[in-house]
């Protein structure tokens, strides 16, 4: 590709994925946008990107060149000066971040009422992909920032810890150890559940109850969080998990939770970015907003956050804010 403005248009197009925001983003007209994507998909012979739903994806093609492209670009950037400042308040694109279900439990109610706030023309996009495929995808700019407990992402990967978490035995309300210490020989006369955590460090879970001799007393294996609270309503079951989750959960179902009694080890909850967006200005202030909003959490202020938001809203009289409605 040989006419650089067309780089910013592939470029803005990849992170954006929408016409009307790239134009914007750049500076240009949507026709102009239009125009430049027209040029390029003549010259590589393919659509590059394609409108699926209400978002412009990319082709395989598109995909498989978007790393070396956006790469001479930041090359570019790096001999022509520093790129120019991000106006979240005029901005219009979209904020990928790679986590799963208890992510989004956790994080995505205050932070999308933080962007309605600052950026209100942004939006939220998640993603759960395998750790190859997150790499990738923050390399390339398609993701722009990872959360959660992800001790293998390491290749050219920055990381901020944001707040430490420990396990909890979480179960429902009635349950013959509700209001019991739980001792590790009760722990493992107890039937489980177990959330699956493949590409994730919460493997060291699943690890720590086999090595405890509970491999015979797993008696459900679910792939994402939030069916599991429904599996412990009608049950004896006993669920493992973080302790902010089991907070939040606790609030909307009738859960309760105490010490688990294996002593595992607490993690850290991080955020990370890859380095070629280190000093990206829009990545760089989506960053800061999330360190601003989650750094040195706890449980109870996560939570406690939430239930302000939501008292905000019914005095306004917002009755279309359903972010607490899990």
């Amino acid at each position: 590709m040989k006419d650089l403005n067309l780089l910013y248009v592939f470029e803005a197009l990849w992170r954006d994925r929408s016409v009307t925001a790239a134009a914007e983003n750049l500076g240009l007209t949507q026709a102009a946008v239009s125009s430049a994507l027209k040029r390029m998909r003549d010259a590589y012979g393919d659509k590059l990107f394609m409108l699926v739903g209400r978002r412009m994806e990319p082709t395989p093609l598109a995909a498989n060149i978007a790393t070396a492209l956006i790469e001479s670009l930041n090359l570019v950037r790096g001999t022509t000066g520093t790129p120019p400042p991000f106006s979240p308040a005029r901005a219009r694109r979209i904020f990928t971040i790679r986590t799963r279900d208890i992510g989004e439990v956790t994080f995505l109610p205050t932070l999308h009422r933080e962007l309605q706030r600052l950026a209100p023309n942004t939006s939220l996009h998640t993603v759960f992909e395998p750790i190859e495929a997150t790499v990738a995808g923050l390399s390339s700019g398609r993701i722009d920032v990872a959360l959660g407990f992800l001790p293998a992402l390491e290749q050219d990967i920055h990381r901020k810890v944001l707040f430490t978490q420990r396990y909890v035995c979480v179960m429902r309300k009635g349950h013959p150890l509700d209001g019991r210490s739980i001792d590790k020989k009760t722990f493992l006369e107890h039937d489980h559940l177990l959330v699956e955590n493949s590409g994730s460090g919460h493997r060291r879970l699943e690890r720590a109850l086999i090595d405890a001799g509970a491999r015979e007393k797993i008696k459900i294996r679910v792939p994402q969080y939030l069916a599991a609270p429904h599996c412990l309503l009608d049950s004896d079951l006993i669920w493992t998990v973080p302790e902010m989750l089991a907070v939040v959960l606790s609030r909307y179902y009738p859960l309760t939770f105490q010490p688990e009694p294996l002593q595992i080890e607490p993690f850290e909850i991080a955020l990370y970015w890859h380095d070629r967006y280190h000093k990206e200005p829009s990545n760089m202030w989506f960053r800061r907003l999330i360190n601003g909003l989650f750094l040195n959490a706890t449980s109870e202020t996560v939570l406690d956050r939430r239930l302000n938001q939501h008292e905000e809203a019914k005095l306004e009289g917002d009755h279309s804010d359903c972010s607490l409605i899990l």
